[in-house]
C-alpha cells in the first residue's frame, strides 16, 4: 500500500477548482552486488555510504515505519528472480539485525531484469531500497460563498433501489506469498583429499536438509598388499550430523562417529612400529568443527577436524620367514584425541545449483 496521504477532493459550486493531491518524496538507496554473487559486501562500490544513509532514514521515520504507515520497499534486480530474492533478503537482514525492523515492515519485489534509475541510467546486479515519505498536504483555501440550490424532493416510492446483478463476479482472493527458498539445501558429493593422499580413497554424500542442518556419510576403502609383505586393508564408515551457524551458514559443528576394520603392516602402521602389524576393529565418535569455503557456484572446499574417543580391538603380529607370527591377541585400547580430519572437495549434485 503506497504511503500517499489521502486528500478528499471536494467538488464545489460553480467557479471553485478541486485541490490537487500532495505527491510523496522518494528517497532511493542503491546497493551493488558482485556479478553472480549473492553476498552483501561493504564498503564495495560505496555500499557502506548508502547503508549509513539508509540507517539515518530509518531512524528519522522509525515511528511511521513501525506503525505500518510507511513500509520500506526493497526491490532486487538480477539475472534471475531467485538471485534477486536472496540479495534482497541480505539487505533486509542488515536492517532487521542492526535497526530492529521486522519482516512486516518491508514490501519486497524481485525482478530478472536490470534497473533504470530516474535519470535513465541502467544498473545491473543491484538492490534498490525506496523510502516513500508522505508530503505535507497543501492548505485548503477558504471556501467561497455560494448560493445553495434547493434539493429535489424524492418521493419514497421513487427512491432508487440497489439491485444485485446476477452476473456479478467475486474478486479473486490474493495468492499466498511463496515460501522462502533454502539457499543451501540439496545433495552434495564429496571426497576427502587427506585420506586419498594416504592411499585410502574416500567418497561420501551430504544431504543439506535446509540452511541449518546437514547429514553426511563418508566411506573409506583401501585394499592392497600381500598377506606376508607390506599390506594396507581398511574399510571405514563415518556418519555425521551437522549444524550450520552464523549468517553465511558455512561454519558448522557436528556429532560424528567411525566404524570399520583395519589390517595394516608397515605402510601407515610404521608410525607406531616399523615391524609390527595391527589387525582389528575400530569404532568411536566425537565432536567435529569445520568450515565450508565456496569456490564456485557448485564447488566448495570443506575443512574439518573431529575430537573424541576411538576404541581399537586388535591383534598384533610380525612377519618371519614369509609367515605371520602373532605377538598379542585380543588387545584393546582407547585413544583420546583426533577422531577424523578432512580437506574435502564438495560438489552440489542436486538442489539449487545457482548458489
Amino acid at each position: 500500500m503506497l504511503l500517499i496521504p489521502a486528500l478528499l477532493l471536494t467538488f464545489p459550486a460553480s467557479g471553485e477548482a478541486a485541490y490537487p493531491k500532495a505527491e510523496p518524496e522518494e528517497n532511493i538507496v542503491m546497493f551493488r552486488f558482485v556479478p553472480g554473487d549473492d553476498m552483501f559486501y561493504t564498503p564495495w562500490e560505496g555500499n557502506d555510504g548508502e547503508l549509513e544513509r539508509l540507517y539515518t532514514l530509518v531512524e528519522q521515520y522509525r515511528t511511521e515505519i513501525a506503525s505500518g504507515k510507511m513500509p520500506v520497499y526493497v526491490d532486487g534486480y538480477s539475472p534471475t528472480k531467485q538471485l534477486s530474492f536472496v540479495r534482497a533478503n541480505r539487505v533486509k537482514s542488515e536492517l532487521i539485525l542492526q535497526k530492529g525492523l521486522s519482516e512486516d515492515n518491508f514490501i519486497t519485489k524481485n525482478y530478472a531484469a536490470p534497473y533504470s534509475d530516474p535519470a535513465g541510467t541502467v544498473h545491473k546486479d543491484i538492490v534498490v531500497v525506496t523510502m516513500r515519505i508522505p508530503a505535507e498536504p497543501e492548505p485548503k483555501p477558504a471556501p467561497q460563498p455560494s448560493v445553495q440550490e434547493p434539493k429535489p424532493v424524492v418521493l419514497e416510492e421513487e427512491a432508487p433501489q440497489e439491485v444485485e446483478s446476477p452476473f456479478a463476479i467475486a474478486e479473486p482472493e490474493p495468492m499466498p506469498a511463496p515460501a522462502p527458498v533454502s539457499e543451501h539445501a540439496g545433495v552434495y558429493l564429496r571426497t576427502n583429499l587427506l585420506y586419498d593422499a594416504l592411499l585410502t580413497p574416500t567418497i561420501g554424500l551430504e544431504w543439506r536438509v535446509n540452511d541449518h542442518v546437514g547429514i553426511k556419510v563418508d566411506g573409506s576403502w583401501s585394499h592392497w598388499g600381500s598377506t606376508h609383505g607390506r599390506v594396507q586393508k581398511i574399510w571405514l564408515v563415518s556418519p555425521e550430523v551437522r549444524w550450520y551457524l552464523l549468517d553465511t551458514k558455512r561454519f558448522y559443528v557436528g556429532l560424528g562417529a567411525n566404524f570399520g576394520e583395519a589390517n595394516i603392516y608397515k605402510g601407515i602402521a610404521s608410525v607406531f612400529s616399523s615391524d609390527t602389524g595391527y589387525q582389528g576393529n575400530i569404532y568411536g565418535g566425537g565432536v567435529t568443527v569445520g568450515y565450508n569455503l565456496a569456490l564456485r557456484k557448485c564447488l566448495s572446499m570443506d575443512f574439518n577436524l573431529g575430537l573424541g574417543v576411538t576404541h581399537f580391538s586388535y591383534d598384533t603380529f610380525t612377519v618371519r620367514g614369509g609367515y605371520r607370527v602373532y605377538q598379542g591377541r585380543d588387545l584393546s585400547k582407547n585413544f583420546w584425541g583426533p577422531t577424523q580430519a578432512g580437506v574435502s572437495l564438495v560438489w552440489r549434485i542436486a538442489g539449487n545449483k545457482n548458489k
